[in-house]
């Protein structure tokens, strides 16, 4: 009798294994600002994902998303755990969900805008834009609108809003700028100066058509941010991929140079202070 309670006391508890449903593979969601065409974010994306996965010892995902404020909707909402922002929207990502700062590229602190004119558009230099036709990238961008909208109220002078030949238009990525000014659609573009300088050494535009009028100032752009309540040890991980990278080593050389980076630094809150400060001196943060 008890053989045949042992025998069915079995049966029982290795169905109800099979009735329970798998534990779900945790995996950790990136994404980031689309601020290039979708073809070159997956390119340099799936690179990352394959880096990270290694270090974190966990699925890792990219997540596209359409625009800007979706990148920090998503990180806000919980809905990714790590996103590539601006220094805007990291301050916007801060400012409604509590996002912290991870890691920035060794370029971020010094980083430049530039402001481009189509060689038939009648403008060879700043002074020269007002009363031309104008464009910015998208909106919520750091270096192709928020601080190409300070320098042009700051140090020239214009107001982007009555000084153009018409409202700025606004063309949603920095190759996109480019191709806007190229075309004559816009005689003056503002985009970041790391797309301006891939795109010109891998002559993605017709050089006889663009010039550069103008390179700003240095300020801090683009970090790695983190959702509001990821835990600390992963959080740490994540940073240790980046902060490891090392550039004698061959896969590790594939993720800088396509993040445009030689190595990557830690990320202060105090580094985008002045974002927020600007932010709201452009009326562009409320």
């Amino acid at each position: 009798m008890k053989r045949i309670w042992k025998t069915a006391l079995a049966a029982i508890m290795a169905a109800c294994a099979l009735s329970l449903p798998a534990q779900a593979e945790e995996v950790i969601r990136l994404s980031g600002i689309p601020d290039e065409n979708p073809t070159e974010l997956a390119r340099k994306y799936q690179i990352l994902t394959d880096h990270l996965q290694k270090h974190l010892g966990k699925k890792v995902e990219y997540v596209p998303v359409v625009d800007y404020g979706a990148a920090v909707a998503a990180l806000s909402a919980g809905k990714v755990d790590f996103a590539w922002l601006g220094g805007f929207t990291f301050v916007q990502a801060k400012a409604l969900a509590g996002a912290s700062p991870v890691v920035m590229r060794d370029i971020d602190r010094q980083f430049k805008s530039v402001f481009i004119a189509n060689v038939q558009g009648g403008v060879n230099k700043p002074e020269e834009m007002k009363g031309k036709t104008f464009a910015f990238g998208a909106k919520s961008s750091t270096s192709g609108h928020l601080f190409p909208r300070h320098f042009l109220q700051t140090v020239w002078r214009l107001d982007p809003e009555k000084d153009f030949a018409g409202p700025p238009l606004y063309s949603g990525a920095h190759d996109a700028t480019v191709k806007m000014v190229e075309s004559g659609k816009v005689q003056v573009g503002a985009l970041n100066i790391e797309v301006w300088n891939r795109m010109s050494k891998a002559n993605q535009y017709d050089k006889a058509k663009l010039k550069v009028i103008w390179t700003s100032p240095e300020y801090v752009d683009y970090v790695w941010a983190a959702r509001k309540g990821m835990p600390a040890d992963m959080v740490q991980k994540f940073a240790q991929a980046f902060l490891s990278l090392d550039a004698s080593r061959a896969q590790d050389k594939a993720v800088l140079e396509l993040q445009g980076a030689q190595k990557f630094v830690k990320a202060d809150v105090k580094d985008f202070e002045v974002i927020e400060q600007v932010g709201r001196a452009t009326g562009l943060l409320k």
